[in-house]
């Protein structure tokens, strides 16, 4: 999945912009402040209908003006644009028609994103981890969508009445068998696609120094005990449910777990090694969803996160995965060493520089 074409409105500092993608790898390049994260962010709200950000649409919109758009075409043909109302409305809009969700941007254009905000993958909360594999179970089993919505239904009126206080369980009973019926189907599907997961992030840990991953593993928490059944966790769980007032166990628990011989793989190593160990993850659930939905790589500023050798193996890691990487950085010729020394088409990329929040492409002989 590729962009040919992205034309922006009204986004953060950039007044209009359109930006012309013509190879596989595009690096945009000024100063603090210019806007080449904007772009990024730009590019991550076509495909999600949010930004990588912010929780608040209204701090996207240019400072004055009403709403932003954004517009974007896929070089399949299809064309995406989302537009943004300061009053918190908004339109989806896929080949010129209404979008009933942006779940529906996500499946036209599957997005990963390495900036300073992708590293909380281990340090994180376990919202943060599950939302990474659910990622990739998205993106393989296109029914988990449907299944992880009706368990979220069923979840949100089994905890309304777990609020009332002490219920006849008889009212419980029709949530309960949507939970169960769903919560299994997710917990099957997350399952299936971790166990291909674990082998790639582990095939790209071995490319890493032994002595520090080596020892590294990650596991899947289900979200209850696994020597029972959901119908079993949930109602063992029940009277402890009923007074908390809330759904204590089930998938919308689960977690990954990364260890090192037994403890927690932040607590070892260090913050350079913790990035390395996101990036092998990340392109490993790239990886993992692969043929015709490889994802595009939104990469913000990578010569601040790793230095040159690791640089050079994420950018091979990346031409393996992706289908196309936007790269920012401030030094044109720092941020474009590990990408030109791929080779071929992935080691020609295309220069843009961004200053004030204009955008200009840059002659390859400048």
């Amino acid at each position: 999945m590729a962009l040919s074409r992205v034309v922006l409105t009204n986004f953060r500092n950039i007044q209009h912009a359109d930006v012309v993608l013509e190879g596989v790898v595009h690096l945009f390049c000024g100063a603090n402040g210019s806007g080449k994260t904007s772009l990024l962010e730009a590019v991550y709200t076509l495909g999600s209908g949010r930004s990588f950000r912010s929780r608040q649409s209204q701090s996207l919109i240019r400072y004055g003006e009403e709403s932003l758009a954004v517009f974007g075409r896929l070089r399949s043909g299809v064309a995406l644009g989302v537009e943004k109302l300061r009053d918190g409305k908004g339109r989806i809009r896929i080949n010129q028609q209404p979008a009933g969700s942006s779940s529906e941007l996500a499946a036209c254009l599957p997005l990963q994103v390495i900036n300073s905000d992708s590293f909380a993958a281990l340090d994180g909360g376990p919202g943060v981890r599950r939302q990474l594999l659910d990622w990739t179970v998205f993106h393989v089993e296109h029914s988990f969508s449907s299944r992880w919505k009706v368990y979220q239904s069923a979840l949100k009126q089994r905890n309304a009445l777990l609020r009332r206080g002490k219920i006849d369980s008889n009212l419980l009973a029709p949530w309960e068998q949507q939970l169960v019926s769903a919560g299994e189907a997710v917990h099957k599907g997350r399952y299936g696609v971790f166990q291909r997961l674990k082998v790639l992030f582990r095939e790209r840990l071995d490319e890493l120094p032994r002595d520090v991953f080596g020892d590294l593993d990650v596991q899947y928490r289900s979200g209850w005990k696994r020597e029972l059944s959901l119908a079993d966790a949930l109602a063992s769980a029940r009277p402890g449910d009923y007074e908390q007032g809330f759904t204590r166990v089930g998938p919308h628990r689960a977690d990954l777990r990364f260890t090192i011989n037994g403890q927690a793989a932040e607590a070892v190593l260090s913050r350079g090694q913790q990035k390395m160990a996101v990036c092998a993850l990340r392109t490993a659930m790239a990886a993992t969803v692969g043929g015709a939905e490889k994802p595009l790589f939104l990469v913000d500023d990578l010569p601040a996160e790793l230095d040159d050798d690791n640089q050079a193996l994420f950018a091979r890691w990346v031409r393996d995965t992706a289908s196309q990487v936007l790269v920012t950085g401030i030094d044109p010729e720092t941020t474009q060493r590990a990408w030109k020394a791929l080779g071929g088409v992935w080691g020609d990329p295309q220069m843009f520089h961004v200053e004030h929040g204009h955008i200009k492409a840059v002659s390859p002989n400048a």
